[in-house]
């Protein structure tokens, strides 16, 4: 079996994979470590699984932070959200670089029993009745050819894989991630310190703040570094030559800390993305090579490391069965469907209020005095209770008779009844 993509979903398929006795090849065209611009925000959700591959102790020796909160600033509104204690799951996510967790993963998928070829380019994949075939080129620029029963592909959205199936779907509205590491916290021109009082209370948050159409994330990372990240739509991106000005004047800053030059910003596309379809004869996809929702609700590694659980087990049930074509895999298109759907529609529900200053406010002032409906969206976001659960008529409008006077509230909700 072959994994093409060494990520987070890549490598947590190869190790269960592997685990369940596969012999299981994973090709990525990078050598590791190697950083990849990413929020990198595990969510609570994601601590079981980590636990599972028997990793989540070399993700806290590596320095990740626990992040229990997430404050939320839109259009002048502020609301603060804490993941709650009572779900079975610990109430908070971990913040750790993608230099160091995607390092912990492909080592786990190592001892595993995974063959791991690192700096290796994949140019075609090839399909017949009796197998599929990865034609790549090794470190040397050699040409190598690995045949397997079935494929995976998790090299993200640009998957060698998903493009010779050609089942992608890229969203019209395109949006790059400008990112950069701090070594410290920036000054940013809505810093104040009511949020710094709040932080050495509660402890580390992450902070979105929405400016217009884009919106800028900032948390801590390990050895003290800072992601602050500002997702902006493509044409900003255009009609500006500069990006690290147009970074500096989303994101806010004022000035470097003392003594520090700016980082680097690195810019990434982030438009959203899904499959046609998931599975084919012979192949399968996974992580953000499927499915990729806008970061806003930070759940991208998750989804990547639940994909792969699903893929890991259908790919088993096929094949012990002696079969490996789209019909034996549709138990993971259902799976996709039950565990993704509703996750899929509250983000683009999320994208259509953010930017709509009015909603925005009547939302965030909503959440802000009805803790029980702050708490709900946070386990959903959180990946620790199903998305559905926010994603109804019954939620909606108890965020309406909340956001707005009562005689307005009950006007609305009449008018959406008839």
């Amino acid at each position: 079996m072959v994994v093409v993509g060494a990520g987070p979903a890549g490598s947590s398929a190869a190790i269960r994979l592997a685990r369940s006795g596969f012999d299981v090849v994973l090709v990525d065209r990078s050598r590791f470590p190697r950083d990849k611009p990413c929020g990198e925000f595990l969510s609570p959700g994601a601590t079981p699984i980590l636990e599972e591959l028997g990793v989540r102790t070399a993700v806290e020796a590596a320095g990740a932070v626990r992040l229990g909160r997430v404050r939320i600033v839109v259009h002048g509104r502020a609301v603060e959200l804490a993941f709650p204690d009572d779900l079975g799951m610990p109430p908070w996510g971990f913040s750790l670089s993608r230099l160091a967790l995607d390092a912990i993963l492909l080592e786990a998928a190592r001892g595993a029993g995974a063959r791991i070829f690192e700096q290796t380019r994949v140019e075609d994949v090839a399909f017949d009745p009796r197998s599929a075939t990865v034609r790549a080129r090794d470190p040397a620029g050699e040409p190598i050819s690995l045949a397997a029963r079935i494929v995976v592909g998790a090299g993200g959205r640009n998957c060698p894989v998903a493009r010779a199936l050609g089942l992608q779907r890229r969203g019209a509205r395109g949006r790059f991630d400008l990112l950069a590491h701090w070594s410290e916290r920036p000054r940013t021109i809505d810093r104040d310190a009511e949020a710094t009082a709040d932080d050495a209370a509660g402890g580390p948050a992450c902070e979105l703040r929405v400016r217009g159409d884009a919106y800028v994330a900032i948390a801590p990372v390990e050895r003290g570094r800072w992601n602050v990240n500002c997702v902006v739509p493509r044409a900003d991106l255009r009609a500006e030559p500069h990006p690290v000005a147009l970074y500096r004047r989303v994101v806010g800053v004022e000035a470097s800390p003392a003594g520090a030059s700016d980082p680097e910003v690195v810019a990434s596309d982030v438009t959203a993305l899904d499959a046609r379809a998931a599975t084919a004869d012979r192949a399968i996809l996974i992580g953000d090579a499927a499915l990729f929702l806008d970061p806003f609700t930070g759940q991208g590694i998750w989804l990547a490391l639940r994909s792969a659980e699903l893929a890991a087990t259908a790919v088993s049930g096929a094949l012990a069965a002696g079969h490996a074509d789209r019909a034996a895999l549709a138990g993971y298109e259902a799976a996709r469907r039950d565990e993704f759907h509703a996750r899929r529609r509250v983000s683009r529900a999320l994208q259509r209020v953010l930017f709509r200053p009015r909603l925005a406010r009547s939302v965030v002032d909503a959440l802000a005095r009805e803790p029980r409906l702050a708490r709900a969206l946070a386990a959903a976001t959180g990946d620790m209770a199903p998305s559905g659960t926010v994603w109804s008529i019954a939620f909606a409008l108890r965020l309406l008779a909340a956001g707005r006077p009562p005689g307005k509230a009950l006007a609305e909700r009449d008018r959406i009844r008839t």
